[in-house]
């Protein structure tokens, strides 16, 4: 052949010719070949071919001899092709191996070919070796010569390119040889080569069934191959020894890890899935038949199954001429050796298989142990689970294949969508939060399900069931059945049969389980003694003494009416399902479930009568035809409950009801009675249904509307009764109530603000009416009074709804029928609220474009809207679905908005709506710009279809806020939510560009602000270039004066008349915004003026009744100057002017204000009406000054708050009316805030001293706007919020006291209260004013109406002043408060332990978990500040030592560290964690369920508490459990590495040695318990410490966010920093991993901390490893052996990339040899 270059035709027409002769009669002449031999060396025998074929006639004859062979031939054809570059390299090899599969199986040209392929990829294993090792040295010539290494590499021919050798040479050499003549190979040539593994996976194509013998030949190939790559890797070494880390010529270090591998771990584990499953699917087909000569001979199967033992055994290391030198982890052979479940369990497979998979499994399951927690039963809690809780570890598809291998009995406490809705409806959360749920579930499942279904498999052919599995879970990769089902999945109508079947299963446990509550609190066995009626009751209407429980009753109500009316659950399915329930098809119908019947289904029945669709659809079918459900309806009604002791006749009656409401359906009414006999047992009662319906109409028609007021029990039930008779009577008859037809017409403030004077609906009437005549009601009411473009709509005589002339407004008690249905029916209503905030959205957009000019009847609207919202929804919306999202349905009205009305109540709604986040979700919604409103929709159409989207954080263009009080609010309320939720769980979000994007400059924050700020927060404050480093510098006294005097445009306002010229040149002059802040120091100056010549002798003559009297025109001047200011600008303008007079007192020597200066700031507030109130405040509080050095500014505020005559005559007015804090149930509150606003009329435009002087106005004001619910009280509310914090922190006790017990009434009117008091508390727990008993009892008593709460005895002990002592809380009151949270987490429905509790839906928090919680963080956050009352003494500031401390960060990182260390030394949370650690310690603590229940009440506690009060404790308790626990201690047993050929060889002998290896595994580690699961030791009796304890820690880390992660990190970073003297167990080490094991998918977004640990564990292990003694080339540890499969599993599924791998690298290197070189395969690929 020469240097010729053979094409690719010459090479496929010469391996054609080849497969020919194998088929003629040489086979006889070699009878057994090298590769055809079992595992031999023989050489080959040589012979010659007859003669060529005619098709290769042109080709020379070849012999088998040492020159020129068929071998030689083949291999120098197939070179010659790739070197061509014709054709890619793979392709060539394939034809290749094509031809040699197609060899005759007995012929000795097989063995001829498979020895032409063994040269051909070494030959290609040293040219792949070279070339990627010399790319950059080929790269260099190319660049410097190409022409000349191109001639070179030609001359030195094909076979010389290819690295041919001589046979005599040694490896080293032929590998150097090859090297330097790939050198010359040119760039282009060497673009076009592939990966080796590509080439390598072509061999797989050489596997036959039904050829053992190539088969053998092809495994023989493959090993030797796969030796050849490792040594040509890794270098030379003597077999059994681990090789070092730089041996060989190309020995990649771990310092320069490269992902070298000529054979990756991915093309390893194609080759191990595709032998290993042919081997499977011949196991399915192929019958054990033994040989024909002899039983005792191997069958076909047993000899493929021992030939492919070795190749497995080169892979992990253990084959002897490669043994240590692993190309695939153990880990991950196992995960492709276990084909699942289905096919383990199905009986194919053969014994030697079976135990394989067995051990494979056993594995995966004891590292599933390790990943996954003891316990994860975690409830998901609504408004407080962080994102990620929705997403549970055993949802990740990371987890699912590991997850698969455990028990039932571990994987049960596990979640499920059924968990997750059942806990969403019990703690009521929005519609749209359960429906998210869902989706997120069924999506996570989803990945879940295709990752355990590509790693599963069935066998071709066979006729195993899958089943459909308990999660549908197993399928195969090709199509199976649970492909079919997953495809089945995707489709939209099976999604909604899944979800609807979903919902109804979940609300059909709630009904249930509330249906049996009220059975076990009520008396249905005692018969009712009608002579002993209780107050509630008359001879009509029968009504229990405690009818609390019916709360739960009306509110599933509501869930299931929204369910049914858009279409997420059929009636039908309810139906069937209520009398499932009541009689279950495996019982007896009759005596054995008669206890079940409750009447309470019926009414639920009734309840979805209501709904047209319902009524007109299947009840009319069926009550027109067949009448099933109607037999049905009657088999479940219970005659003995209206008869009873606690008879309901609202519940009872239902029946009677349902018959009366489809009167007109019912066929045959004549022989009813014989077609359903049981009939008869509720005529008796159908009297009383009549009467109900003739007192209702008769009154209706007397106008007598008792029945309607609602302020009688026994007439609620009565109304809601007859409601339940007759569609839409009642709603109807409610809204007649509220807008009569006879027209008295009443005004709110003016003459332009008029309403239709309507009754007032009792709030218990609207609560037990039924659901369908609550949505009829709020349906009309919204429709006609509140949805029209023109204003109110009026319906009388008949005619076509129309405004009505002299009718502007909707009537006070009307906005108070909205509020009162939406949070008694918050589902069925939800979609009227989504449509209103459409609405304001649409507004605000069009303010937007900032000449908005909306019509009087829409700005009426809009002020309404926004009072009903800011005033009485602000409850609904803390808890709302789009909360965090609502701002931006008034960002633009803030800016753009030009009536002062309007924006009065815009600032004050904003401040409360950014008050009331609590959740990351608003900082990302500030980070949104991709924001389109809240979707008009009940609910998602197709769940499975919606992906989440990857929302992209953009800093917006202009600042949220122009308005300095709202930015720095929001400021205040985004460090409350980093400080109590974290940013950890927001991947990509930049906090700087959040904080940015909230006004247009930064703004200065005082030291003793940012003292109590989060450090990201706090950083950004203190090193951030364009934050100023001061408060802004005020304008002097002096400059205003010369402004005044060069100015004399000024003294228009001096003068008697209008002069419009001079009035121009001011209003142009102030034009400009940045003299704008100076018209009021102008006004001051001049007003300071007039009244010091006022009261001196010689000034000029007080007025008759000693008013200063000012110029004429000064105040009109001054009215047309500040409406020409921006709005927005108003707080910023005031703040000025604060300041401005807080330095003309400083300037005068004054360490108080005068008295005259007070006075004038008062008539500035309250009598020219030119600053608000609220603005002063704020500016005196806003934050930009420290107040412990500022005495002026505290007495400024002293004075503002407590001392102002104007303002005190309003508090005491306000005390004397009296506004209730339940303000749902205060008829007379329209009645007090009118008596308040004629006394205090509002003032929106400076008008008010003008108006009281009858001054006529130029311009006339704006449109009047109706007010309802605002006053000058109302919105200072949210800014005395903001004002506490500022007081908290001047650590002026006396001050604080003052104002809080002189403000308490206020806060009467405040939505969230307890929220605040708590978030207050979480914030400031550190603040050293409030660690004294008197200040923290001020706090409470303000704040909270204790009426309304249900704390423990104990602290409502301590806040009546019974007790300043805090050590009294003992391990007693820990069990309560831990049994109280864990009853909650059980959905308990058990009573109150305090009557006359607010009804459920008007608390301030509906969810009763997160009440539970709110109120026992409010209790313990109130123990720790009186416990800290003695170290907080000397904390406070003293004026008279000087100085401001701490005000630096040193200082603030001191006092952190100082804190927790207080913390961790706070007896209570000792004692909670002893108590939570040792079961014995709660004897008192007794809830149903499960007694992880107290663990992970306390994770959740941990997490709602601030972190340094319990959760970081928890989490550093763990250096304590691994270093003192004796269980931990030990070193676990040895265990030999698993060899494939060895156990190969031992099952053909008959040896038993590896059965008995695994049965004795159990007992080898004795530390399983510690990590099973916690039900299983506790029913086990196998509780242990350790176990109990990563229970625990995995509770705490679940609902946790990056500060947990933080404190782990630095508990195992101390522990690896300890040094070999402390820790001495590999099972330590394996503990630990355990510990990180479940948050592997949490940890892997923060690449510095994830990297820290993962190198801590790896430094661990090399400080342990050296004690371990049984360690050695053959034998390992059960503990390490886990250790080892926990790093590969995180590599395989979290891998933190090559950069952070070559950062762990020298602890890799640490570590012994064997395990070194273990870690390092894994980890290089």
């Amino acid at each position: 052949t020469g240097h010729a270059y053979f094409s690719m035709e010459q090479l496929v027409s010469y391996l054609l010719s080849t497969v020919e002769s194998s088929y003629e009669d040489l086979a006889h002449l070699v009878p057994c070949g090298s590769f055809l031999g079992l595992f031999d060396e023989r050489p080959i025998k040589r012979t010659r071919l007859n003669g060529p074929p005619s098709t290769v006639s042109s080709l020379p004859l070849f012999e088998f001899d040492n020159n020129e062979t068929t071998c030689n031939a083949i291999t120098t054809l197939t070179l010659n092709a790739i070197e061509s570059g014709t054709i890619p390299a793979v392709d060539v090899l394939r034809t290749v191996v094509d031809a040699v599969r197609n060899i005759h199986d007995a012929s000795a040209v097989i063995d001829v070919a498979f020895r032409s392929l063994f040269e051909i990829y070494k030959t290609r294993l040293e040219y792949h070796c070279a070339n990627r090792y010399n790319a950059d040295v080929a790269a260099e010539q190319s660049v410097s010569d190409p022409h000349a290494t191109a001639v070179h590499a030609k001359s030195n021919g094909p076979a010389q390119l290819a690295g041919q050798r001589n046979p005599n040479e040694s490896n080293h050499s032929t590998t150097a040889n090859g090297g330097l003549l790939l050198r010359k190979i040119s760039s282009a040539t060497a673009s076009k080569v592939k990966a080796f593994g590509d080439e390598y996976l072509v061999l797989t194509n050489l596997f036959e069934l039904h050829r053992p013998r190539t088969w053998v030949a092809a495994v023989r190939l493959m090993s030797m191959v796969t030796k050849s790559a490792i040594r040509i890797m890794y270098g030379g070494t003597t077999p059994g020894e681990p090789p070092s880390l730089s041996a060989g010529t190309h020995a990649a270090s771990l310092s320069e890890i490269s992902g070298l591998n000529l054979l990756p771990e991915s093309v390893c584990l194609e080759t191990i899935r595709q032998v290993w499953r042919l081997l499977l699917d011949s196991a399915a087909i192929e019958p054990p038949m033994s040989s024909v000569l002899s039983s005792a001979r191997r069958t076909r199967w047993q000899i493929r199954f021992e030939a492919t033992m070795e190749l497995f055994d080169c892979f992990v290391g253990r084959s002897e001429q490669c043994l240590g030198r692993p190309l695939v982890s153990y880990y991950l052979l196992s995960r492709e050796l276990d084909p699942g479940a289905v096919v383990a369990e199905s009986g194919i497979l053969t014994s030697e298989m079976q135990y394989i998979v067995d051990l494979c499994f056993g594995r995966k399951r004891r590292l599933g142990r390790i990943l996954l927690p003891p316990d994860g039963s975690w409830p998901l809690i609504s408004h407080t689970s962080r994102a990620h809780t929705v997403k549970h570890v055993y949802d990740q598809p990371a987890y699912a294949l590991v997850r698969d291998s455990l028990t039932f009995e571990e994987t049960e406490r596990g979640p499920s969508a059924n968990k997750y809705v059942a806990d969403l409806l019990y703690q009521r959360a929005p519609t749209d939060e359960i429906f998210a749920a869902i989706r997120n579930h069924r999506i996570m499942k989803k990945k879940a399900i295709a990752a355990v279904a590509s790693d599963s498999y069935m066998p071709n052919n066979s006729t195993i069931g899958l089943g459909a599995g308990a999660d549908g879970f197993y399928g195969s990769g090709d199509g199976g059945p649970a492909a079919v089902s997953i495809a089945m999945s995707d489709n939209a109508e099976t999604e909604k049969y899944e979800v609807s079947q979903l919902l109804l299963d979940s609300m059909a446990q709630r009904i249930e389980h509330i249906v049996r509550y009220i059975q076990s609190q009520c008396d249905f066995e005692t018969l009712l003694n009608e002579r002993k009626l209780n107050e509630n009751s008359d001879p009509t209407m029968i009504v229990p003494r405690n009818i609390q429980y019916w709360e739960y009753m009306n509110e599933v109500a509501d869930q299931l009416y929204y369910f049914v009316l858009f279409d997420a659950v059929s009636y039908k399915d309810v139906h069937e399902r209520f009398f499932a329930t009541v009689f279950p098809k495996d019982s007896d119908i009759h005596p054995g479930s008669e206890t079940r019947k409750d009447n309470s289904y019926i009414w639920l029945l009734l309840q979805l009568f209501h709904i047209e669709k319902v009524s007109a659809g299947p009840i009319r079918e069926d009550f027109a035809g067949d009448e099933d459900m109607l037999d049905q309806m009657l088999q479940m009604y219970n005659e003995q409950q209206i008869v009873s002791k606690d008879a309901f006749y609202l519940r009872d009656l239902a029946l009677q009801a349902a018959m009366t409401h489809q009167q007109s359906n019912i066929r045959d009414n004549q022989g009813f009675k014989f077609r359903h006999p049981r009939m008869g047992v509720a005529m008796p009662f159908a009297p009383v249904v009549y009467q109900l319906q003739q007192e209702f109409g008769r009154q209706f028609k007397d106008e007598n509307y008792e029945l309607l007021d609602g302020k009688n029990i026994c007439s609620v039930m009565k109304t809601a009764t007859v409601s339940q008779l007759r569609q839409f009577v009642v709603p109807n008859a409610l809204y007649t109530y509220l807008v009569p037809p006879k027209e008295t017409i009443k005004k709110l403030q003016n003459d332009s603000t008029t309403y239709l004077e309507g009754g007032n609906i009792g709030y218990r009437l609207l609560d037990y009416i039924n659901v369908g005549g609550k949505h009829r009601l709020l349906q009309l009411v919204y429709k006609m009074m509140l949805a029209h473009e023109l204003g109110p709509q009026f319906q009388f005589d008949g005619k076509q709804p129309s405004v009505r002339e002299g009718i502007t407004c909707v009537s006070p008690h009307i906005v108070d029928t909205v509020y009162r249905l939406l949070y008694n029916a918050p589902y069925s209503n939800e979609l009227m609220m989504k449509e209103v905030l459409e609405k304001l959205r649409r507004c605000d957009k069009v303010m937007a474009m900032g000449n908005a000019r909306f019509s009087p009847a829409t700005l009426r609207w809009l002020y309404t809207i926004y009072q009903l919202m800011n005033c009485r929804l602000l409850r609904f919306f803390k808890y709302y679905a789009h909360a965090s999202h609502l701002v931006h349905h008034l960002r633009h009205s803030l800016v753009h908005t030009s009536h002062r009305q309007l924006y009065s109540s815009l600032e004050c709604f904003a401040l409360c709506l950014v008050n009331l986040q609590h959740d990351v979700g608003f900082l990302q919604a500030l980070m949104n710009p991709a924001y389109h409103g809240i979707p008009l929709t009940p609910h998602p159409s197709t769940m499975g279809t919606v992906v989440a989207r990857n929302i992209v954080y953009l800093k917006p263009k202009d600042a949220w806020f122009e308005c300095a009080m709202l930015s720095r609010n929001a400021v205040m309320v985004i460090s409350r939510i980093v400080a109590m939720r974290g940013l950890g769980d927001v991947p990509g979000f930049s906090l700087e560009d959040c904080l940015d994007s909230l006004s247009p400059l930064p703004q200065y924050w005082a030291p003793s602000v940012v003292r109590y700020l989060p450090r990201s927060v706090r950083a950004y404050y203190t090193k951030n270039p364009r934050v100023p480093k001061g408060p802004q510098p005020s304008a002097s006294a002096a400059a205003i004066r010369q402004l005044i005097e060069t100015r004399p445009v000024h003294n228009v306002m001096l003068l008697a008349q209008s002069n419009p010229q001079v009035e121009a040149g001011l209003l142009a002059f102030y034009g400009e915004a940045k003299r704008q802040p100076l018209f009021l120091f102008v006004v001051w100056v001049l007003l300071e003026r007039l009244t010091a010549a006022h009261t001196s002798a010689d000034g000029a003559s007080p007025s008759s009744d000693g008013e200063l009297k000012l110029p004429a025109m000064m105040l009109a001047v001054v009215r047309r100057v500040l409406l020409s200011f921006p709005l927005s600008q108003m707080s910023t303008y005031t703040s000025s002017l604060v300041d401005f007079i807080i330095g003309c007192e400083a300037e005068r020597g004054l360490k108080e204000p005068s008295a005259t200066t007070k006075q004038l700031l008062d008539d500035f507030m309250f009598k020219y009406y030119l600053i608000h109130h609220e603005h002063v405040v704020f500016a005196l509080t806003r934050g930009e000054h420290d107040l412990r050095a500022d005495s002026m500014r505290l007495a400024l505020t002293r004075y503002v708050l407590l001392e102002s005559p104007s303002f005190v005559e309003r508090l005491s007015e306000w005390h004397n009316l009296d506004f209730q804090g339940r303000y749902w149930a205060d008829y007379s509150h329209w009645a007090k805030q009118e008596t308040y606003l004629t006394k205090f009329p509002e003032f929106f435009e400076y008008e008010g001293h003008l108006v009281r002087n009858k001054v006529t106005l130029d311009p006339q004001p704006a449109l009047s706007l109706p007010i309802y619910y605002e006053n000058r009280m109302v919105r200072l509310l949210p800014v005395l919020e903001f004002a506490l914090g500022r007081l908290i922190e001047a650590e002026d006790r006396n001050l604080l006291r003052d104002v809080l017990d002189r403000m308490g009434i206020l806060y009467r009117l405040h939505q969230v209260p307890l929220t605040t008091l708590m978030n207050t508390l979480s914030v400031y727990f550190n603040a050293p004013t409030l660690h004294d008993a008197a200040v923290i009892r001020s706090l409470i008593l303000s704040l909270l109406d204790m009426s309304q709460q249900n704390f423990s005895p104990e602290f409502e002990r301590f806040v009546r002043g019974e007790t300043d002592d805090a050590q009294l809380i003992d391990e007693k009151y820990i069990c309560r408060t831990m049994n109280r949270i864990s009853r909650a987490i059980t959905r308990h429905l058990g009573q109150p332990e305090k009557d006359k509790l607010p009804e459920v839906h008007y608390r301030e928090i509906p969810n009763p978990i997160l009440l539970c919680l709110t109120e026992c963080v409010v209790e313990l956050l109130t123990w720790w500040c009186l416990d800290n009352s003695a170290r907080s003494k000397d904390r406070l500031h003293d004026s008279t030592k000087g100085g401001l401390s701490p005000s630096t960060e040193p200082e603030f990182r001191a006092e952190e560290d100082e804190r927790q260390k207080c913390a961790g030394e706070w007896q209570l949370t000792k004692q909670w964690f002893n108590i939570v650690m040792d079961p014995s310690k709660r004897p008192e603590c007794s809830v149903g369920g499960s007694a992880a229940l107290y663990i992970h009440s306390t994770g959740v506690l941990a997490n709602v508490l601030p972190d340094e009060l319990m959760a970081f404790p928890y989490v550093r308790h763990l250096a304590d459990i691994v270093l003192h626990e004796p269980m931990l201690k030990t070193i676990s047993g040895p265990k030999r590495y698993f060899s494939f050929v060895e156990f190969s060889r031992a099952n053909s002998s008959g040896s038993h040695r590896y059965q008995q290896q695994k049965a004795a595994a159990g007992t080898q580690f004795a530390a399983t318990a510690v990590f099973n699961s916690f039900e299983q030791n506790r029913n086990h009796r196998m509780v242990n410490r350790p176990n109990t304890y990563l229970t625990l820690l995995h509770s705490i880390m679940h609902y946790g966010g990056t500060g947990t992660f933080n404190a782990l990190a630095e508990t195992i970073h101390s522990l690896a920093s300890s040094g070999e003297q402390l820790l001495c167990s590999d099972i330590q080490l394996l503990y630990l991993c355990a510990t990180v094991g479940p948050i592997l998918y949490r940890l892997v977004d923060h690449d510095a901390l994830y990297v820290q640990i993962l190198g801590d564990l790896v430094l661990i292990m090399a400080q342990i490893c050296p004690r371990v003694k049984t360690l050695d080339t053959y034998t390992n540890t059960d503990a390490l052996e886990q250790v080892m499969d926990f790093f590969c599993f995180v590599k395989d599924q979290f891998d933190p990339g090559r950069e952070a791998w070559r950062r762990i690298a020298p602890h890799i290197s640490a570590l012994p040899s064997l395990l070194r070189y273990q870690l390092q395969c894994i980890v290089d690929q």
